[in-house]
């Protein structure tokens, strides 16, 4: 355990006992405030060569990176936490080159975004009306990685929009476990992190048992789900695609060996089945 956890774990242990509730609050603002992560030659690469769309929306307008042929079948990316568009490049890249119109999402309070917190609550709402914007007759496929994932799962639960194809590379189930993995590891009392349950569920008018991605895609609109998945993954454990697989319609698991969490995203095998799946 590296000293600045140590010292987050030793903060909430007295402030959980000192005032639960100031805690759980204090919990949740940490919770939803990414890790700045140094953008890699390879990602900038992308990013400087393909053009930016804003578009407006409050507090900050809405960042796309767009490539590739306009007229040609429309892919939504969206990177996951803790990461920036150009963590998709490898991907978007094949696909531009294979003529799809290529739209990447940067999430608020990563890459270029000048907003410190965010969660997949308030990005499933930008995405909707993403969705609307961009989905036309029901064509736009979706290609997420983890925390994208679960914020796409939202937007075609709550909207009813119908996507075309999703691509999954990792994606969270219960969200539940997050949550409670990440008390865990900060050393958040029981009383404190059920307040903080409490909370989320209060704030977001959803229980804790609806925020689970594999019930919220039984319910959703799309014709097929690529769910791709490494078996040793220890950020997202590769059971919540088995769990999804099961559950959700219309569903492929692609499952991969030691490809890790963030280098699936590079790995030419991976591209290429995300390729060839968009193209049938």
């Amino acid at each position: 355990m590296n000293l600045v956890l140590k010292l987050i774990r030793l903060k909430f242990s007295i402030l959980s006992f000192i005032s639960p509730a100031y805690a759980s609050g204090q919990a949740l603002n940490l919770f939803q405030r990414p890790h700045f992560q140094k953008i890699r030659d390879r990602e900038k690469d992308f990013l400087e060569k393909t053009k930016i769309l804003r578009l407006p929306y409050s507090p900050e307008d809405i960042i796309i990176y767009e490539g590739g042929n306009k007229d040609g079948k429309k892919v939504l990316m969206v990177h996951g936490w803790d990461s920036n568009p150009g963590s998709m490049a490898g991907i978007a890249e094949e696909l531009i080159n294979r003529g799809f119109h290529v739209l990447v999402f940067n999430v608020p309070a990563h890459g270029i975004s000048v907003q410190k917190t965010t969660n997949m609550l308030y990005v499933s709402d930008i995405l909707i009306d993403l969705l609307k914007k961009f989905n036309i007759n029901g064509n736009i496929s979706v290609v997420t990685h983890s925390f994208g994932s679960g914020a796409t799962s939202f937007a075609l639960k709550k909207s009813g929009i119908k996507a075309d194809k999703l691509v999954f590379i990792t994606s969270p189930d219960k969200l539940y476990d997050i949550f409670k993995d990440f008390a865990d590891r900060i050393g958040l009392t029981d009383k404190a992190f059920r307040i903080m349950c409490e909370t989320t569920e209060k704030k977001f008018n959803y229980s804790f048992e609806e925020m689970q991605i594999s019930k919220l895609l039984e319910s959703s609109h799309f014709n097929k789900l690529l769910l791709i998945h490494d078996k040793k993954d220890i950020i997202l454990p590769f059971t919540n695609a088995e769990v999804i697989s099961h559950i959700s319609k219309n569903t492929e698991l692609y499952a991969t060996e030691d490809k890790g969490h963030y280098r699936i995203l590079w790995d030419e095998t991976v591209i290429g089945k995300i390729k060839d799946f968009l193209l049938q």
